[in-house]
């Protein structure tokens, strides 16, 4: 069994990363609304900064309901364990993979990829950035289902051509 993990710097950043972004952008805030009165143009960024304070933690939120700490991967599935507010286990038989998505399986070199139980429709999100991402890309790619595999592998194929042309 393969374990997965994310390093400390990293790992922090996903947990509480939006807890600081959340109040540098309140501390830009504050400014804002106390000069109001005397300047009524700066509702813009008062509204643009609600918006990223928004959205910021929509993601996060996302990101805490499906986003593991550790995975654990084996012939036949991924063990999902260490959730920001749960204690529980996802368990994901490759057999019942219905979607691979984000990141490299869409064509991208970074970002969050995704993974979708069809049986019981739960979904795990993890980042490039856990140790020995292109193990898991790998093993993942190696038992998921033929018609799924070729298609990632076209997604696969499209970045190293774009980095072959660089």
């Amino acid at each position: 069994m393969e374990k997965f993990d994310y390093p400390v710097l990293i790992r922090i950043l996903y947990r509480y990363g939006n807890i600081f972004i959340t109040l540098l952008m309140i501390m830009n805030l504050i400014p804002l609304v106390i000069s109001v009165d005397s300047n009524a143009i700066l509702i813009v960024p008062i509204i643009i900064t609600l918006l990223v304070i928004y959205f910021t933690n929509k993601f996060y939120f996302m990101l805490y309901k499906s986003f593991p700490f550790l995975i654990e991967a084996d012939d036949e599935k991924i063990i999902c364990t260490d959730f920001m507010f749960r204690k529980k286990e996802v368990v994901i038989y490759y057999k019942n993979i219905k979607s691979i998505e984000g990141g490299i399986f869409e064509g991208r070199l970074s970002g969050i990829m995704k993974v979708c139980d069809a049986e019981t429709g739960i979904c795990i999100a993890f980042s490039h950035r856990i140790n020995n991402p292109t193990k898991l890309i790998a093993l993942i790619l190696s038992k998921i289902d033929k018609k799924l595999y070729d298609e990632k592998i076209d997604a696969l194929q499209k970045i190293s051509s774009k980095l072959r042309k660089k």
